[in-house]
């Protein structure tokens, strides 16, 4: 029976309990299937109420981590591993999430906001923005934009080509669905953003993970997968690769557009994080325009919940990324769009996207203060840091006793294509906690735990 210590957590006893039992989930401990105490049993053992029990599973449920079956009992939940370090809501009390790549709280914005909604109060012609409208957007906000990658992003891109997006998963969705067909291989990195892993299982697309190193993708692997697999695209973040924190150098960039080209594999350059690096090199799109499907959104620049993204692609992808607009969300609300492009217009987007750059900035240089080379030697420029921990830590177990002291993370399996690389690491983000001083604190706990022997409670025999 599982008999979960609850003694070092603090909180209420049925957030104890929860948070006790999806730290057990996250090590293994706990596997999907496994049958749980009935309420009146764990609440005989931890001495608590069977209302305290029944409280805990039902928060635990709210988070997908039990399964009820009437007569039978509770179980946990089958689920996708990313799921269990990935909970977008607020974390419980006293907790400080690093898990989530947030950027980092911006005033700005709020004031940004304000100024568009009386301005927009003020006009008398928005009825334009009530009915349904072109699935590309309007002309006036993809040439807004196009300025804007052109600034931000130091890439040229034709407004024509572009297709405004509900966010930067949207446009990956659409690019994806352009390039392949269920059954299809991409690539992508071997340790990568997780959202791709999701798309690929929606789409019934195989994802297979390619090599890398400092740089990111390798092209020697690149060019063995493109030989072996036949693949329809690559997917890439070329700078600030999530979650490792690379950027490519512009010979790397070139090299992998060459293979792309000579074997005809889209890209799907994933430039969501390019503002960050102004001194980057270019986009792979700048290289080989026919060969990339380039997206970027505003989330991780000004505001995530504009959800305002585009997707720029050769005229060949066009009717298909019209087509899986239509068949998703017909189209992006144009108010949205309007909002961004009065922030582009006048000036405040380029404040806050440098204001974010600064505080980003800041929290890295904090983090290579407080851990030393346990930070690792990436870009010192993007909201999260890629933390290699010291042996004999296991990462999953790393995770799991820093959830224990109150900081959450998210370790390497949830970022593996494929087999998972033989390393120890975990993802710290520096941009969710809602101030400097939490990252301290947060940064402060994940050093002092690197310096502590593992607990052997963690030591797995085999």
């Amino acid at each position: 029976m599982w008999q979960p210590n609850i003694d070092t957590i603090s909180g209420p006893r049925y957030q104890a309990i929860a948070q006790a039992l999806a730290l057990d989930v996250q090590a293994g401990r706990l596997k999907p299937g496994d049958k749980l105490p009935t309420h009146r049993d764990l609440a005989y053992h931890l001495h608590v109420t069977v209302g305290t029990v029944t409280r805990a599973y039902a928060e635990a449920q709210r988070q997908g981590l039990l399964v009820g079956e009437v007569g039978r009992g509770t179980f946990i939940a089958q689920r996708n591993s990313t799921d269990v370090y990935f909970q977008p809501v607020p974390p419980p009390a006293g907790m400080i999430d690093m898990s989530l790549n947030y950027p980092p709280p911006e005033p700005l914005a709020e004031a940004a906001l304000r100024a568009s909604l009386e301005e927009l109060s003020q006009r008398n012609d928005l009825s334009p923005f009530l009915p349904y409208q072109n699935y590309r957007g309007f002309e006036s906000h993809r040439a807004s934009f196009a300025g804007w990658i052109a600034r931000q992003h130091r890439l040229l891109v034709d407004p024509q080509r572009m297709t405004i997006t509900g966010g930067g998963q949207h446009a990956i969705s659409a690019a994806m669905a352009a390039v392949a067909e269920p059954g299809d291989v991409v690539l992508s990195a071997a340790l990568t953003w997780t959202g791709i892993r999701a798309i690929a299982e929606m789409m019934q697309v195989q994802l297979r993970g390619l090599a890398v190193d400092g740089e990111g993708v390798m092209p020697e692997a690149f060019e063995v997968a493109c030989r072996s697999f036949s693949p329809k695209a690559l997917y890439l973040v070329p700078t600030l690769q999530n979650p490792t924190g690379a950027i490519m150098s512009e010979n790397r960039r070139r090299a992998l557009a060459h293979i792309a080209e000579r074997h005809n594999v889209a890209i799907v350059e994933d430039d969501i994080y390019g503002f960050l690096a102004p001194n980057a090199p270019a986009p792979i799109a700048s290289i080989a325009p026919e060969q990339t499907l380039y997206v970027g959104s505003l989330s991780k620049s000004l505001a995530p919940a504009l959800r305002i993204g585009f997707l720029v692609a050769p005229e060949r992808f066009q009717q298909r990324i019209l087509a899986s607009i239509r068949a998703t969300t017909w189209m992006t609300p144009p108010l949205m769009a309007e909002i961004a492009m009065h922030w582009i217009e006048a000036g405040r987007a380029d404040q806050i996207a440098e204001n974010r750059r600064r505080e980003a900035a800041r929290r890295q240089a904090l983090a290579r203060d407080i851990l030393g080379l346990l930070a690792g030697d990436a870009a010192r420029l993007g909201y999260h840091l890629w933390m290699h921990v010291p042996a004999p830590w296991r990462a999953v177990d790393f995770v799991a006793e820093a959830r224990q002291r109150g900081v959450m993370i998210a370790p390497t399996e949830v970022f593996a294509v494929g087999r998972r690389p033989e390393m120890e690491a975990i993802r710290v983000c520096l941009g969710s906690p809602d101030s400097i001083d939490q990252v301290r604190q947060g940064l402060l706990v994940l050093r002092d735990l690197a310096r502590q022997p593992t607990d052997t409670r963690y030591l797995a025999v085999v």
